[in-house]
């Protein structure tokens, strides 16, 4: 431990040798601006999303344990962890874990973006989906102690993006004259 903080003190300190043949030990120094006023950052405390359908954005997703979702499937309780936010940005954070054996949950969040899956597989890589938008229905959940979150409920398919349609000609075809060897009777 002594020889660690010798280290230390010697990686911050020099031995400077003066005119008049002694030594001094001089320290390497921090320079710290000092200003008038401290800054204190301003919380804003903010509402739960509305129950119903919204456009969100996904702001951060990650792969990692839950321990509310450890089942006999899925024993260490992964799961892929998101954290949704509205447009606007006026509402607190929507976290929704979906849990690694919950297929058909992780393929509803594919439809939304607009991902196939392939061959019964679906592949989601959580740094590729930071940025996405979404849209969900958002629910409330009140837990035991009457605290109200807003929950995914579900993930909306995403619409497919169809190509505009042809604009029909205000010029109408003339009618095409039919021959009497045409008619039935």
């Amino acid at each position: 431990m002594a020889a660690s903080q010798a280290a230390r003190r010697a990686s911050c300190c020099r031995t400077v040798e003066s005119g008049d043949g002694t030594t001094e030990t001089e320290r390497d120094q921090m320079d710290f601006i000092i200003e008038d006023e401290q800054f204190q950052p301003v919380t804003i405390e903010r509402d739960i999303v509305p129950a119903g359908m919204h456009e969100m954005t996904i702001r951060h997703a990650e792969e990692g344990p839950n321990e509310y979702k450890v089942t006999d499937v899925n024993p260490d309780g992964m799961c892929l962890k998101l954290r949704l936010a509205t447009s606007s940005g006026n509402y607190k954070f929507v976290f929704d874990d979906i849990p690694k054996h919950l297929g058909w949950r992780a393929k509803q969040l594919a439809d939304a973006i607009g991902l196939a899956a392939a061959g019964g597989k679906i592949s989601l890589d959580p740094g590729s989906l930071v940025g996405c938008t979404v849209t969900v229905e958002i629910s409330h959940y009140t837990a035991k102690s009457g605290k109200v979150s807003a929950v995914v409920k579900r993930y909306v398919q995403a619409t497919p993006k169809s190509s505009p349609k042809p604009k029909a000609s205000s010029r109408t075809a003339p009618p095409k004259e039919v021959a009497a060897s045409d008619v039935p009777f």
